[in-house]
């Protein structure tokens, strides 16, 4: 019997840096050496500054202290159609995670990215690191209480933004934009400045609440979402605070503390028995409580969308028209919006097969396989 084990990437395709190597960890084909590595540990010991490390499902959950710098690539997230709740179909042609306990950004690992990976926790202590497209984690601002500067963190699923130390760290040009948000807390006596544009928070208190932020709720550690006194731009983003359908019971989860020296542009929030409080700027936007389910294709009723899908915006959305210019806000929307299922932007298989079925007849075989940018 002839088997096919369904890839992951198209790894011959990829050339993310010029003159690096792509290292593999966890490929379930043919081994290559010095390419392909059963745990990171042992893939991060062989890398040099500047490679590319691509983690297939069903590895060890990777805990790492990054020194050099690292391309870091995973397969996505909620891939898994028949998941509760579900994830998307056809998004990879193996619908495994890779997971992570922990990465810690320390000295030697400016200029890192990573990307397409669940959980763990993100210790950010130098430049220039850029975290997309990952599910279930918390990253941790200016450990150390040193400055930093160019932290991204883009198009993530289910993200706490912490501030490392209570006092006395800084962080410049943080752009947290395009994720669905679970916490943000950058509490005062830190200097931190960016934007945070694009993003959404949901909360559903009217149904059981579930701490995966999937099934029909979504569900937040609650308090304020707590700026610090930061300099930020606030800006496109979706604040859905659901507690009661009737407005004046309503509460208000999505308060904001410490917001003097922030500026808040074209954001939407639904209505509230405490009304909310932007601080300065333009274009902001109470929607009435009877828009509660109107804003999402499938908020605060799940209904048969996938886990991240819910939240693409309805025909007819308030949050259509709140942008500059009558544009659509939120995590699907601007210049770089999130993707279904955390894909990463590379090349990958997300059909692979063969008409004449496991066993033809003869030795030659049609393969059909089917790829996608994901950019």
């Amino acid at each position: 019997m002839k088997k096919f084990l369904p890839l992951l990437v198209v790894s011959v395709s990829i050339t993310v840096l010029a003159h690096a190597n792509i290292l593999r960890v966890g490929y379930f084909g043919t081994h290559i050496n010095n390419v392909d590595y059963a745990a990171f540990g042992p893939a991060y010991t062989a890398a040099a500054a500047g490679d590319t490390v691509l983690v297939f499902p069903g590895i060890t959950a990777i805990g790492q202290t990054l020194n050099k710098k690292l391309i870091i690539i995973g397969p996505g997230d909620w891939l898994d159609s028949s998941s509760n709740p579900a994830g998307n179909a056809g998004m990879q042609a193996s619908t495994g995670v890779a997971t992570v306990s922990y990465f810690n950004f320390y000295a030697g690992s400016e200029g890192s990215v990573v990307m397409g990976l669940e959980g763990g926790s993100y210790d950010v202590r130098v430049n220039d690191i850029t975290i997309r497209r990952n599910r279930n984690i918390s990253v941790y601002l200016a450990l150390g209480g040193n400055t930093y500067t160019n932290l991204q963190v883009l198009e993530n699923y289910q993200v706490t933004i912490a501030a490392g130390n209570t006092t006395n760290s800084s962080i410049t040009n943080l752009n947290v934009s395009n994720n669905f948000i679970y916490s943000f807390g950058t509490g005062p006596g830190n200097i931190y400045g960016g934007s945070i544009s694009n993003n959404v928070w949901a909360f559903d208190n009217t149904q059981a609440p579930a701490s995966d932020g999937g099934s029909t709720t979504m569900s937040y550690n609650g308090g304020n979402i707590e700026l610090g006194g930061g300099a930020y731009l606030v800006q496109n983003n979706i604040f859905e605070s659901l507690n009661s359908i009737t407005a004046n019971a309503n509460g208000n989860y999505f308060s904001f503390g410490n917001t003097a020296n922030s500026v808040f542009n074209y954001n939407l929030a639904l209505q509230t028995a405490t009304p909310q409080n932007w601080g300065a700027g333009v274009g902001n936007v109470i929607t009435p409580i009877a828009n509660a389910s109107k804003i999402f294709v499938a908020f605060p009723a799940l209904g048969t969308s996938s886990g991240d899908g819910r939240y693409q915006l309805a025909a007819g959305s308030p949050a259509l028209t709140v942008g500059a210019g009558n544009t659509a806000i939120g995590m699907f929307a601007g210049s770089s919006p999130y993707k279904l299922s955390l894909i990463p932007p590379i090349p990958s298989i997300y059909k692979l097969g063969s008409p004449q079925g496991n066993n033809p007849a003869g030795s030659t075989i049609t393969i059909d396989v089917s790829t996608r940018g994901n950019n």
